[in-house]
């Protein structure tokens, strides 16, 4: 009798055990699944006047697309692109009304005098969307719209591939700390809620340093639309260039930052001039600034085989 006693609370806390483990499994798959399937929200943005004080030249305020806000310099015309092509996708871009503060993923605006465009572009409401996280964003959304899905694949900063066509088939990464792996974690989705979703998890591991590791040095006589300048801290991107009768160029470029931003085209103010293009003399420098950021000629880079 005694030992039918032990023996059935031997079973008894066997049985427990099995429960408290069974639950902890599911507890540990629970958390799993939401930390590597994570959900895109868009932020509500708010629209307010800036009331710019200052003229800036090629710029038409109703003009609603990048090529129609921003008109070329007198003696310079567009660097001719096919309409299918990143620069294509890019000039047709929407814009916000002309002389806003800059959109901030918290719903709030901020002055900012170094803008002279800002993209109709959603912000995720957790504030991922910064300085990479937009070009990346800008890249991906273009190969999205143009149904090049392949190309959709983006490096986290420790060097492993997040890939978009892997992902929608239920694919799912695990990152933690500097370690990351792919596991099965959700069913087939290619819905566009899911390609959101697919961005937020990039923005959460890639950045500057991800994208130094996918692209490469070039000259600044190389530059053209969809090439970056990128150091450890910051990039902008090249999103138009125009050219005169000499050859010579000159490019706008785009950017967000911390805290996250819309994407924007930034200005640069010389005396009593303030325009959006800089010219190829200002990027020949050992040291240039484009905005308020510093960088050298090693910054000038051009992502994977470019566009």
């Amino acid at each position: 009798m005694e030992k039918e006693v032990k023996k059935s609370k031997k079973d008894r806390k066997r049985t427990a055990d099995i429960v408290i483990l069974l639950v902890l499994l599911a507890v540990l798959l629970t958390v799993i699944y939401f930390r590597v399937n994570p959900k895109w929200k868009a932020a509500k943005l708010a629209i307010e006047p800036a009331g710019r004080h200052y003229e800036i030249q090629s710029l038409d305020p109703d003009g609603t697309t990048l090529e129609t806000r921003i008109l070329t310099p007198e003696g310079y015309t567009r660097v001719p692109a096919a309409e299918d092509s990143f620069a294509g996708y890019l000039r047709k871009y929407p814009l916000l009304p002309d002389d806003i503060k800059l959109p901030v993923y918290d719903g709030s605006a901020m002055d900012y005098t170094d803008s002279a465009a800002v993209f109709d572009i959603s912000l995720g409401d957790e504030g991922y969307q910064q300085c990479a996280d937009s070009v990346i964003r800008l890249y991906s959304d273009y190969f999205y719209a143009t149904k090049q899905y392949d190309k959709i694949s983006f490096q986290f900063s420790n060097g492993d591939v997040c890939d978009y066509n892997r992902w929608r088939k239920g694919k799912r990464m695990l990152a933690i700390a500097g370690f990351s792996c792919e596991i099965p974690a959700a069913l087939p989705d290619d819905s566009e809620q899911q390609y959101m979703n697919y961005l937020k998890e990039v923005m959460r591991y890639a950045g500057t340093l991800s994208l130094q590791k996918e692209s490469e040095v070039i000259s600044s006589d190389e530059l053209r639309v969809g090439d970056i300048v990128c150091n450890d801290t910051h990039v902008v991107m090249v999103v138009d260039e125009a050219v005169n009768e000499k050859g010579e160029k000159c490019y706008l470029f785009g950017q967000s930052f911390i805290p996250a931003v819309c994407f924007h085209i930034i200005s640069k103010t010389e005396g009593n001039v303030t325009t959006p293009w800089y010219t190829q003399k200002d990027i020949e420098k050992d040291l240039f600034v484009i905005g308020t950021f510093p960088f050298e000629k090693k910054d000038i880079r051009r992502w994977k085989d470019g566009f």
